[in-house]
Parts: C-alpha cells; structure tokens; sequence
C-alpha cells in the first residue's frame, strides 16, 4: 500500500482542508451582519459593516461554490486511487495470512507427528538410546491470529483469523485504513456446511453483501477451488445492483501457479439511472514470484463493452462495440 499512499494521503488531506475552508467561508456569510450604534460606536461604522457584507456576500458564495468543487474533485480522485490501491492490499494481506496459517499448520503436523513417532519408539523399545531417535523439529508456538503491515506513514492493512475447533478459519477480516481517514473494510464468516457469508465497506461507503458456498478438491498436482456466490451492493445514493457468478481456482502445488476465472452477471443501475444487465469475464493468472496478469471483459446488452488487463499493477483498457465476440477493441479514451 505505501508505493501510491503519499499520492492519495496528499490529496485526501487537501479536500479536507477544502471542505474545511468552506465551512469557514460559509460560517462568515451566515454570521450576524447587522450591529447597533451601542456594539461597534457609532452609526458610520454600523453602515460600514453592512455595506461591507452587501458587496462581499455574492464572492462568499462563489467562493464557497468553487471551494466545494475543489473538495469534491480530490475527494473522488484520492479514494478512487485508494479503492484501487486497497484491493490490492486486501488480496495480498489475505493471501499472506493464509499462507502463514498454512505454514504453522503444516509444522504444527510435522511436530505432532514427531512426538508420536518419538513415544512409540520409547513404548516399543524403553532402553533405546536417545541419540537414535529423530531431531526434534521446530515447535511452531500458538497459532496466528493477526497480520499487520506498516508503511511507516500511518498506513495500515490489517488481517485478522478466528478459528473453528477444528483449526480451520471460521472468521476473517481485513482493514485497510490511511492515516486521513480513508478506510476500508472485509469480513467474511465461514461455515461448516460450506457456505459463507461476507460484508464489505468500500473506501467510497458502498456497502456489499455477500453469500456462496465454497468446495476444494486436492490431489498431489493440483488444488482446485470452486465457489458459487451472490452479491448485493447498495452505494451511498441507494442504489443497488446485484451480481452472481461462479469463480474456480486452480493452483499448482509445485509450481504455486495459480489460474483462477470468474464469470459473472451484473444487473444495475448504469451511470444515468437505467436498469442494465453486464455479463463479465475475468481471468487471473499468478505466479511464484508474485507476477500477476488480470483480464477483464465485460459485455452490454446491446454486445458492446470494455477489456480491463492489469499486469503487476498497470492497468490497460479498450473499448468495443463488438465485445460479446471480442473483438474490435480499441484503446479507452479518457472520455469514454
């Protein structure tokens, strides 16, 4: 999270500071304008002051106007950079954590299964000489609960697991959270019977909610994950919007190669109010060094739609009137 954080900090701070100045504007353009001769001395100065509010009163409300644009302007800049940059974080945090857990889980094993092999030799042969016996490997200590990364700047990224009897997670939450306040969060409750359940708070205040069921299948070769899931999104004016899919994930246990694809339909609001129906693709592809490649595309009712690749982080964007057959993409303009 700290490679961009200066960015967005720098002007999330400064559209506080604007809406701040506004208020201030505002508070001065709304204060008592009318004195008598007893509270400022004299008649001359009574007129002063009114003639004073009188020509200034219209710049005060102007200068409110611009001051709320301004505001708004690096209010949406700063936390559309923060939503990208803390979906980032959240699958990192999440995916470190589960690879921690899993780490003490697998020496958690080993070091029982060491114990048990010890106490049977013993049992099976009571004068063995203990140099014969296998080192004992490192205990793993208790078990993890929480995961935190700094940048140094006040900028956290919080992972948290709570565990079910049988060792296994039945609740994880991660928080992300900016040193001015733009915040982040996930939470998600796993059950016994598969099903889960998660809420999301996006940077903006769009809250999601979502259940699926989730099943893994392993052998030595490979790990495949498959989850079934809806998701209802309600933004800050009220709107909702709900998608269904099914996203599948197989990883390599060699390699650590990961492919994962989702397809998913999306119905809405579009950015005019009108009711729409969008079918997406995406595919992912993440390697042991952590090199990842996503592609998006999504797919109108009329067939027309958008190509999102990110590759480590850059992101490319195409637009096609063709998109259902996936072809024609040109590059995003700006006003696209």
């Amino acid at each position: 999270m700290s490679d961009i954080a200066v960015d967005y900090e720098l002007l999330n701070d400064v559209a506080q500071k604007a809406g701040k100045l506004k208020e201030e504007v505002k508070q001065a353009r709304e204060s008592k304008q009318e004195y008598s001769v007893d509270e400022v001395g004299s008649r001359t100065a009574v007129a002063a002051i009114r003639k004073y509010y009188s020509t200034w009163k219209g710049s005060f409300k102007r200068s409110e106007e611009k001051l709320e644009k301004l505001k708004n302007l690096y209010d949406g800049v700063a936390k559309k950079w923060a939503d990208w940059d803390f979906d980032l974080a959240n699958k990192a945090a999440k995916q470190s954590a589960q690879i921690s857990s899993d780490l003490w889980k697998a020496r958690d094993k080993e070091w029982n299964a060491w114990h048990e092999a010890v106490e049977k030799a013993k049992q099976e042969h009571p004068d063995i000489d203990p140099s014969l016996l296998p080192k004992e490997p490192e205990k793993p200590g208790e078990r993890p609960h929480e995961w935190t990364t700094d940048d140094g700047h006040g900028n956290k990224t919080t992972t948290t697991y709570e565990y079910g009897p049988d060792g296994e997670p039945t609740k994880i939450t991660t928080t992300m959270e900016t040193k001015t306040g733009l915040k982040s969060t996930d939470t998600t409750n796993y059950h016994p019977d598969g099903t889960y359940d998660s809420k999301s708070t996006d940077v903006f205040g769009n809250v999601t909610n979502t259940t699926g069921t989730s099943s893994t299948t392993e052998t030595t070769e490979h790990k495949t994950t498959t989850d079934d899931f809806t998701s209802k999104t309600k933004d800050t004016e009220g709107n909702e919007s709900t998608t269904t899919g099914t996203t599948t994930s197989v990883t390599d246990q060699k390699t650590g190669h990961r492919d994962t694809k989702t397809t998913y339909t999306t119905v809405g609001p579009d950015e005019d109010g009108n009711e729409q129906t969008v079918k997406g693709t995406t595919h992912s592809s993440v390697d042991l060094n952590g090199h990842e490649v996503t592609t998006t595309i999504e797919v109108k009712e009329d067939g027309s739609g958008t190509k999102t690749v990110v590759t480590d982080g850059k992101t490319e964007e195409w637009t096609s009137d063709d998109a259902k057959g996936d072809t024609g993409w040109k590059p995003k303009k700006s006003d696209d």
